[in-house]
């Protein structure tokens, strides 16, 4: 669906700026099309992942988890920490999302959903950890979502 917008045209109009044929010889049309991307990303923050528990969002749309990355700003201590994926209460199939007890800050882990992993507007996904380690390990997981409707 196109809208129609006027931008300007970098030239002053001519004579007093009184009349809209005036104004309107100051801007030229512009057609455009707005369209809704398909991809869309949510980010959320922990203060430590080895505290177990959970963040979560309510889905803006009917889509499908693609990818999911997860890096963390202090290193890892003596135990993996283990993260998955639930969209309303269901576990996203997917590889395991691991922070080693060797990881150091700034390790990124990236896991990409291979089933269960469609959701629909209004439903609730959830990023659990584990929270196996024992050391404050703060650090972001970002959901990479494609709408599908």
């Amino acid at each position: 669906m196109a809208n129609q917008l006027y931008a300007p045209t970098g030239k002053p109009a001519a004579g007093t700026l009184g009349s809209s044929a005036e104004l309107r010889a100051e801007y030229v049309l512009v057609e455009a099309a707005f369209d809704i991307l398909n991809t869309s990303h949510f980010l959320l923050t922990w203060d430590d992942f080895n505290t177990a528990g959970s963040r979560s969002f309510v889905a803006p749309f009917n889509g499908d988890i693609t990818l999911l990355e997860w890096v963390i700003d202090a290193a890892n201590g003596t135990t993996d920490t283990i993260m998955t994926a639930e969209i309303e209460t269901v576990l996203v199939t997917m590889p395991a999302l691991t922070q080693a007890l060797a990881d150091v800050a700034g390790n990124i882990e990236t896991s990409v959903p291979t089933a269960t992993n469609s959701f629909l507007d209004g439903d609730r996904i959830e990023i659990i950890s584990d929270g196996a380690g024992d050391t404050v390990m703060p650090g972001s997981v970002m959901v990479y979502c494609n709408r599908t409707a």
